[in-house]
């Protein structure tokens, strides 16, 4: 008998105990033995997810609730799967879960998987990209504006777009590969193809790490870069790939949509292939 942990954060804006419970019925139809377990602070789901015995973990939430369950099931036997009940919930849409809760449950295939990659901006994780740069600054002003209702965060990421874009003050940033470096202004690190969800960053190399850097300073190249991949070109600016990068110059950056400081100004930037055992879902009407 397969045993399942479903991990739910109640702080989150979607949470409902009745979306729980509807949730709980229905893997109940796939599994007669399901718990459930409610995260209390922030960085608890990872802690939950490593100490359960379960034999599939479920992270019930937003990217940010999905990271931290992710990094609590790396590296182990356990099986790994995402219900979207959060503000944007891009590893669902990236990974084929969908936006419905209940239907992702639908979805949900034990007999299914496959090995997915993870990325490290130093010990921190992530699942789909790392950003630096503007990138990074509108996260972080979104972040402590506190919003979690997602049309109006969608919002705020816009209205908060424009002083990172017009206002804020870029370094340049240092990144070495194999002893070259790249100098650059605004990134993304990639493990996904889709930036968002939505906007496919350019053809990636699967098994690496894809970086795609802004290399010219001023608001010009910044917006020629974001502005093509916006209207679906793709992003423009530099593409290299590689199994690890360095980065100097940098205290902050998003993970999977997320703020995050760094804990020194240089960083190694590296690739785990076949990190999680990731539950395919499966394909309904």
């Amino acid at each position: 008998m397969v045993s399942v942990l479903l991990i739910a954060n109640p702080a989150s804006g979607k949470y409902k105990q009745s979306k729980i419970d509807r949730i709980l019925s229905l893997l109940k139809k796939k599994s007669d033995n399901v718990e459930v377990a409610l995260t209390e602070y922030r960085g608890h789901a990872e802690i939950i997810a490593k100490e359960s015995a379960a034999d599939v973990i479920i992270a019930a939430g937003g990217d940010g609730m999905i990271n931290e369950t992710a990094r609590g099931v790396v590296g182990t036997n356990k099986y790994f799967y995402a219900l979207p009940l959060g503000t944007i919930n891009v590893f669902c849409k990236e990974y084929g879960i969908g936006r419905n809760p209940y239907k992702a449950v639908e979805k949900l295939d034990f007999k299914n998987f496959k090995k997915i990659p993870v990325g490290y901006v130093g010990d921190k994780l992530f699942l789909l990209m790392a950003g630096f740069g503007f990138d990074a600054h509108v996260v972080k002003k979104v972040e402590r504006h506190g919003v979690t209702f997602r049309p109006l965060k969608t919002a705020i990421h816009f209205m908060y777009g424009f002083p990172a874009f017009f206002s804020d003050k870029y370094n340049k940033i240092n990144l070495y590969k194999t002893g070259k470096n790249y100098g650059f202004y605004h990134g993304v690190f990639a493990v996904a193809a889709s930036y968002a969800g939505t906007y496919k960053l350019g053809k990636i190399d699967e098994n690496l790490i894809n970086a795609f850097l802004v290399q010219r300073k001023g608001r010009f190249a910044l917006f020629n870069a974001f502005a093509s991949l916006f209207f679906r070109f793709g992003f423009n600016g530099t593409h290299i790939s590689s199994n690890y990068f360095k980065v100097d110059g940098v205290g902050f950056c998003q993970l999977d949509g997320e703020y995050v400081d760094l804990d020194s100004q240089s960083n190694y930037i590296s690739f785990k292939k076949d990190a999680i055992n990731f539950l395919s879902p499966k394909k309904i009407n």
